[in-house]
C-alpha cells in the first residue's frame, strides 16, 4: 500500500470534515422542520373553524361542553373538551384526535357526524398543539401514550360506555400506535384511521424528497439521532406500523385517492399488517390528504356510521345489552 503524502491526508481530512458538517447543518435543519415545525401552539382554531364553515356551529352550541386539564406523564398538560349530546343514542364516546399543525377544533368536521347521531365527543389537543403543553412533535410515539391518559379520563367520566378513537394524519397515525399500547390497556374498543402514516422514517424521507429534493443518503437517519438526544425518541420507535400489527380490535381505515402528501398505500401498509381483528379500509377517490370528508361528505358519514352500527351491535350482543 503506498503511503499517503501529508498533502493527501489534509485533504481526506479537509473533505471528511466538510461532510460531517453537512449532515450535522441538515440534520439540525431537518429536525427544526419536522420535530419542532410550527404548531401555532398557545392558539386555539375554534373561531378560525367556525369561519371557515368547516362544521355545523349550531351543534356545537346544543351540547353541553366541559372543557378539561390532564396531565400528560411526560411534565406537560394537555386540554381538551369533553362535548355530551342532550340526545345521547348509543353508550359511546368518540376521542377526535388531529393533525400536525391543528388543534381539536379541526376535528369538528368529522365530530359533527356524532354528535348529530346522539354520540358523545371527546376533542384535545396534542403536546405541542394547540393550548397544551410540550415542545416537540413526536410522530405518535409520545402522542400515544398522550391519548391513553386522555381514553383514560373519558372512561372515568363515562365508565360504562364503549370507546371508539377517530384521528386524522398525525392523529391517524396516533391511534395506529395506540392500538398496540391498547393490547395490554384494553382501553379502546375500536379505532378509524383517516390517512394515516404507516412508518416515520418512510414519511420523512418521502417528504425530504419531495419538499426540498434531498436525496435518501442517511440524513434522516442523523436526524432520527438528534431526536433520540433532544427529545428523547428515534424515528424508529415511532412506527404505527408496529402497534398494527399487535393490535386485535377492529380499525376502518380511509384514505384519499390523491394523497400526494401521504400516499395511500401507507394506509394499505397499515391494512395488510393487521392480522389480528376485524379491519375494513375505503379508498376515497379524487380526495386529497385529509379531504375525504370534504370530497365526499354524504359517503363519508354513511360508511363511518355503517362502522359504528356495526361495532356496537357485535359489542353490545357480547355484554348482553339491548341493541
Amino acid at each position: 500500500m503506498i503511503p499517503l503524502s501529508s498533502r493527501n491526508k489534509k485533504i481526506i481530512g479537509g473533505v471528511s470534515l466538510s461532510i460531517i458538517l453537512i449532515y450535522i447543518v441538515v440534520s439540525f435543519f431537518s429536525y427544526n422542520q419536522s420535530v419542532l415545525i410550527k404548531t401555532y401552539q398557545g392558539e386555539s382554531h375554534l373561531e378560525e373553524e367556525k369561519q371557515n364553515g368547516s362544521f355545523d356551529t349550531t351543534l356545537l352550541a346544543e351540547v353541553n361542553r366541559e372543557d378539561f386539564t390532564v396531565d400528560s406523564d411526560y411534565g406537560y398538560q394537555l386540554k381538551g373538551s369533553y362535548l355530551k349530546v342532550s340526545n345521547e343514542q348509543f353508550p359511546l364516546t368518540v376521542i377526535m384526535v388531529h393533525g400536525v399543525t391543528h388543534d381539536r377544533w379541526r376535528m369538528m368536521r368529522y365530530a359533527q357526524i356524532y354528535l348529530k347521531n346522539g354520540i358523545d365527543v371527546v376533542l384535545y389537543d396534542h403536546r405541542k398543539h394547540g393550548l397544551s403543553g410540550g415542545n416537540e412533535v413526536s410522530f405518535s410515539y409520545f402522542e400515544s401514550r398522550d391519548l391513553e391518559k386522555i381514553v383514560q379520563w373519558t372512561k372515568q367520566k363515562k365508565p360504562s360506555d364503549i370507546i371508539a378513537a377517530h384521528g386524522e394524519s398525525l392523529g391517524a397515525a396516533t391511534v395506529c400506535s395506540h392500538s398496540g399500547i391498547n393490547e395490554t390497556t384494553h382501553s379502546v374498543n375500536f379505532y378509524i384511521s383517516d390517512c394515516a402514516f404507516s412508518d416515520t422514517k418512510n414519511l420523512l424521507v418521502l417528504r425530504a424528497k419531495e419538499d426540498f429534493g434531498m436525496p435518501n443518503i442517511g440524513f434522516v437517519d442523523t436526524t432520527s439521532l438528534l431526536a433520540k438526544i433532544r427529545a428523547g425518541f428515534y424515528f424508529a420507535d415511532a412506527s404505527p406500523i408496529k402497534g398494527i400489527r399487535q393490535s386485535k380490535v377492529p380499525v376502518l381505515f380511509i384514505h384519499g385517492k390523491a394523497d400526494t402528501y401521504i400516499p395511500m398505500e401507507m394506509s394499505q401498509e397499515l391494512y395488510d399488517a393487521k392480522s389480528q381483528g376485524a379491519k375494513f379500509i375505503w379508498f376515497v377517490d379524487k380526495a386529497e390528504h385529509a379531504r375525504s370528508i370534504t370530497t365526499a361528505p354524504v359517503e363519508y358519514e354513511k360508511k363511518v356510521m355503517n362502522y359504528i352500527h356495526t361495532m356496537m351491535t357485535q359489542l353490545l350482543s357480547k355484554q348482553n345489552l339491548p341493541i
